[in-house]
């Protein structure tokens, strides 16, 4: 007799998933030999070993395709079935079958391998110690079925050096750290668990899949047929539908109104306001108490203890002897380092961390004195920017001291700070202040929020480094707004709403009808905001998640200042713009901050001259003015790079092939690319045009095939260097000449470089050399790379190791150099049209420069 096949498709839960398996065994007891059965589900792991299972192909027209649900679930508080019947109903309605339960668990399989390899348990404490595992939170889909970690604590606790509890629970989830575990939250994918739950003498948790995997997974031959299970599950489902005959399953069905005719299917005690579709009020538990759901607020720790023992008491189970306990301890330590705690929240996690996060924030503590301006200014950069700016405010009259504060000593040396201290400044380590404060991430956006709340002074102007002041902005401090409510901001762009809405309903607050905040200066008095600024501090710490729906630390004081409802004054005038420049005034309409966010300052004098923008020339002459007394930072180069020789080979021309990527599809920017490079002393020089003509892929795949057929293509020129360009650039007239003028290239220091620039952050600047010296760990992204010959070699070696686009593989291969990335000044290429190869938009190299000749030419 021909077998029918069967492909049976569920999208569901991992525990639905476990009752699944029971369903497939048990077609295949009802009917031997009948059937193959193949699944489709999102836990592809629960099926290994499973003997039921035979791959089937959706091509093979005999196959059926079933998608499984149970519908049985909505008749369970008024029908005496248990989930186990659920799928089995379902196949049988729809197949005309007569399938029966067998066995009173799911079907899940360990090979005998498998079987034979110690615990994680065992890698940690070198011991075979029996330990139960404990599962302390759970989904944020249905919270209702949460029990409050501190009630786990307590059961946790009361057992200490008698039961050794090994904490799980997937990353994304909500599974508060509890001591005193074994912690392998995060640690342990489904087949992990399976093997732990293999291992493990019981399992405490709530309703959820690991307690269908407790029934499932076969035991370790201990003489312990079925494995103990306490379930904290209160009132949200039917006891006979979820419960096991050998679990203690701990149930509040018709001790309360709302769950007195089984359960109430609730499923959240609490809006997350992550758009789901279970923030309905019709799905949200109707009756709270202590912030959990009341049924399970009403089992409490000695009730779960009570259970625990009826194991140990009726003989079943022993507790730890002094040698296990000891053993244990170890493992708890070494386990103790774990990041689960550091990662990036979600949309459903956000909202109530946030929530969580306000009640703690600590009183203001009255420790800051006087008025004074802050300022992140660290690298070479943003110093440059720093002291233009620092130098602006003492011309007009500013006497406030200033904090300059930077990330650490590659970012601000002690020659820097000899120049820039004697302006009254002090210089702040955020990455020393972390010690004393510490704070989850803290990089260059973070560091704004974060050097406000924890300079010395009371009151605070904020400016970013790269902000001109064109007055002395003490005045703003007198204003009648700040005296009122304590606070300035001004406005930022109107720009589309794209993600914001989201994060604004995840902080349970709808975003007003007023401007975006820029950041560029703030004035505050610390003491009236306190709280406010404290939370902006924590939407930056957690700037992984927050930075996904706003740009940056800009709106998070918006955030912060609305969702506590701290009063601030907003400037109306909107934004004066300027080229790379936006114009800021104050309440009566006076300019008084020109923020150059686009065009920051050069320490090489690259700034194109801007129309409009006041006190440019003064500005123009402070770099001079620092160009004098600091090199720039070259020599702190061999203290970053001490593997490193600098200018110690003699000079030689180099020689360089050019590689172009391009897609069949862009042929007339690739025509105009070449004709443009032709019409330049490139001469002849060689190129190769590698073109991508099938569609297969996206672009960003398409563009890196292609890139990796280009790259190995240069190495056939058996030249020095290997530029790889895209195909839509115009290029500097000189662009020839100037490579073989360039003194990196001359003495071959150079690995990775580029002749464009893309706004990487400079480790030093280069003036003599006309180089910007670029981290190697800051590097990414151009439009015109040049690699010497080794480079390529070892990034085409090491291309399908590295997963990511071109930006990511040369991120890790100048990391892996460890070498500087030199950038020529200015840059020899530019993008044209409207948008890269691989669909990123339009760029524009700030320095960019087609007539400029290296002055070695002599005259032109």
């Amino acid at each position: 007799m021909q077998k029918r096949k069967l492909l049976l498709k569920c999208g569901l839960s991992l525990g639905d998933i476990v009752m699944l398996t029971a369903a497939v065994r048990d077609l295949h007891i009802a009917y031997p030999g009948s059937f193959l059965t193949d699944v489709k589900t999102p836990f592809p792991t629960i099926w290994e070993n499973n003997p039921h299972i035979t791959p089937l192909s959706t091509d093979d027209p005999e196959v059926e395709i079933i998608d499984c649900s149970y519908p049985l679930i909505n008749r369970c508080n008024n029908t005496p079935y248990h989930c186990l019947h659920g799928f089995i109903e379902f196949l049988n309605e729809r197949l005309n079958l007569a399938i029966r339960p067998s066995v009173f668990k799911g079907d899940i399989y360990l090979s005998g391998l498998e079987k034979s390899w110690f615990s994680q348990v065992y890698e940690l404490t070198n011991a075979n110690i029996p330990f139960w595992i404990v599962a302390a939170g759970g989904k944020y889909d249905v919270t209702i079925k949460w029990w409050e970690s501190g009630r786990y604590q307590a059961v946790v606790d009361h057992f200490k050096d008698k039961i050794q509890f090994v904490q799980v629970g997937d990353r994304g989830h909500h599974h508060p750290k509890l001591s005193g575990t074994i912690d392998l939250r995060g640690k342990t994918d489904l087949r992990q668990l399976i093997r732990l739950v293999h291992h493990a003498q019981g399992i405490l948790c709530s309703v959820t899949g690991l307690m269908h995997l407790c029934s499932a997974v076969e035991t370790k031959s201990n003489g312990i047929t079925n494995r103990p299970c306490v379930v904290v599950a209160g009132g949200r489902e039917p006891a006979h539908w979820e419960a096991y005959p050998d679990h203690q399953f701990i149930h509040t069905n018709g001790a309360l109104a709302c769950c007195q005719n089984g359960g109430c299917w609730k499923d959240r005690t609490v809006r997350l306001n992550d758009g789901d579709e279970r923030d309905q009020k019709n799905r949200l538990c109707v009756d709270v108490a202590e912030g959990i759901a009341r049924c399970m607020s009403m089992i409490t720790p000695a009730h779960v203890i009570s259970r625990i023992k009826t194991y140990f008491d009726g003989g079943v189970l022993r507790y730890l002897n002094a040698t296990e306990g000891r053993a244990a301890d170890g493992g708890v330590r070494a386990s103790s380092k774990n990041s689960y705690d550091e990662q990036s929240l979600n949309l459903s996690s956000a909202g109530l961390a946030c929530d969580a996060f306000i009640k703690q924030i600590p009183p203001y503590p009255d420790i800051f004195k006087g008025r004074g301006i802050v300022i992140c200014g660290g690298g070479a950069r943003y110093f440059t920017n720093a002291w233009v700016c620092i130098n602006m405010l003492r011309r007009h009259g500013c006497h406030l001291p200033i904090e300059l504060w930077y990330l650490g000593e590659r970012e601000l040396d002690d020659e820097m700070k000899a120049v820039i201290e004697p302006l009254n400044v002090k210089c702040v380590d955020a990455f020393e202040m972390r010690k004393k404060f510490p704070i989850r991430r803290l990089g260059g956006w973070e560091s704004k929020a974060y050097a406000i709340l924890h300079s010395k002074f009371q009151e605070v102007i904020f400016l970013d480094a790269d902000n001109v002041p064109v007055a002395n902005p003490e005045y703003l401090f007198d204003s009648k707004e700040y005296q009122k409510t304590g606070a300035i901001f001004w406005p930022d762009y109107d720009r589309p709403a794209g993600h914001q809405p989201t994060v604004w309903k995840s902080c349970g607050i709808r975003r007003p009808k007023e401007p975006e905040f820029e950041s560029g200066q703030i004035v505050v008095d610390k003491k009236r905001c306190w709280e406010a600024l404290s939370l902006a501090v924590w939407f930056n710490a957690n700037s992984d998640f927050y930075y996904q729906y706003i740009h940056g630390d800009k709106e998070t004081f918006h955030l912060a200042f609305r969702k506590l409802k701290t009063p601030y004054s907003l400037v109306h005038i909107p934004i004066h713009t300027l080229e790379a420049t936006m114009c800021q005034h104050d309440f009566d309409g006076r300019r008084i901050f020109q923020h150059r966010n686009m065009d920051k300052w050069d320490y090489l004098l690259m700034n194109r001259k801007v129309e409009d923008f006041w006190l440019e020339q003064e500005c123009h002459d402070y770099i001079v003015q620092l160009r004098r007394v600091w090199d720039g930072g070259c020599k702190k180069l061999r203290k970053i790079f001490p593997r490193r020789s600098f200018s110690i080979k003699p000079r030689k021309t180099a020689s360089i092939a050019a590689v172009m990527t391009s897609f069949g599809e862009r042929k007339r920017l690739r025509k105009q690319t070449i004709k443009n490079l032709q019409q330049t002393d490139w001469g002849d020089r060689p190129i190769h045009i590698q073109i991508d003509t099938e569609r297969d892929l996206d672009d960003a795949e398409r563009y890196l095939r292609c890139a990796y057929l280009a790259l190995k293509k240069g190495l056939n020129f058996k030249t020095d260097f290997i530029l790889l360009i895209a195909d839509d650039l115009e290029f500097n007239q000189q662009i020839g000449f100037n490579l073989d003028a360039w003194e990196p290239l001359q003495r071959r220091e150079g690995t990775v470089a580029t002749l464009y620039n893309f706004h990487a952050r400079e480790l030093a600047f280069d003036v003599a050399r006309h180089t910007r010296i670029i981290d190697p760990g800051a590097f990414t992204r151009s439009r015109a790379y040049l690699f010497s010959r080794e480079s390529v070699r070892l990034l085409l070696n090491r291309w399908k190791g590295i997963e990511g686009s071109i930006e990511t593989k040369i991120w890790h291969l100048t990391r892996r150099l460890n070498q500087p990335v030199y950038s020529y000044a200015p840059s020899l290429a530019q993008h044209v049209g409207t948008k890269s190869i691989c669909g990123n938009h339009f760029h524009r190299a700030p320095d960019f420069d087609a007539n400029w000749v290296h002055p070695d030419h002599g005259p032109a």
